[in-house]
């Protein structure tokens, strides 16, 4: 467990972020269902993030079960072509948060930076490559993240290691993988607005020369 000042910082970005997030939506998201729907499962999935359930002998947060069930229906609705290429990036996404703890696990020497804002930035690296959408990237990020946590608990299990599945620390890497997402779209659209904006610009000049 991260310490500062001898105190327990576990959960400290999920917390955070979380209500950071729900801020944002529930008082500067445009009047909408969708800004609601939103709102309401980032305070749902705040109020789960102390309660568990045992499910096949393995612990995992209710928080986990409730984000993993509200990107399940997420996925249900795309079409079926782009529910294949979610299914399909998620799946490396999965694999490579797997691949990582285990490396961190068995040679932890290598792991130089913050552990939590080392491993958001390679999911945030993979989904970005991997699909040009916002929503796109955002479901694929959060499918593989939690199935690599599953899959890690799995294959730790089978060592007789005990592994608590989506635990706080997940959480933080989850909370920060989202923000930094976010931000990056958030550049994104800036630069295409400004973009847009000077070339109208120059476009108004040359009309009037």
């Amino acid at each position: 467990m991260e310490m500062i000042g001898g105190v327990g910082v576990e959960g400290i970005y999920f917390y955070w972020l979380f209500w950071l997030f729900w801020i944002i939506s529930t008082f500067f998201m445009n009047r909408h269902i969708k800004r609601l729907k939103i709102s309401l499962y980032l305070l749902i999935a705040i109020i789960l993030s102390l309660n568990s359930i045992v499910l096949l002998d393995f612990e995992i947060s209710m928080t986990t079960v409730f984000v993993l069930l509200v990107t399940y229906a997420v996925i249900a609705k795309q079409t079926t072509g782009r529910r294949l290429y979610v299914i399909f990036t998620s799946f490396i996404v999965m694999i490579s948060y797997a691949t990582f703890l285990l490396f961190e696990l068995y040679d932890p020497v290598w792991v130089i930076f913050n552990r939590s804002w080392m491993l958001a930035a390679l999911l945030v690296y993979l989904v970005i490559i991997m699909h040009q959408y916002i929503e796109q990237r955002l479901i694929t990020l959060v499918a593989g993240a939690i199935h690599g946590d599953i899959l890690y608990g799995f294959l730790l299990r089978k060592f007789s290691f005990s592994y608590p599945i989506g635990s706080m620390q997940f959480l933080d890497v989850l909370a920060l993988s989202l923000a930094f997402l976010l931000i990056i779209s958030g550049f994104k659209f800036v630069s295409v607005f400004f973009e847009q904006y000077f070339s109208q610009q120059e476009g108004e000049k040359q009309k009037q020369s």
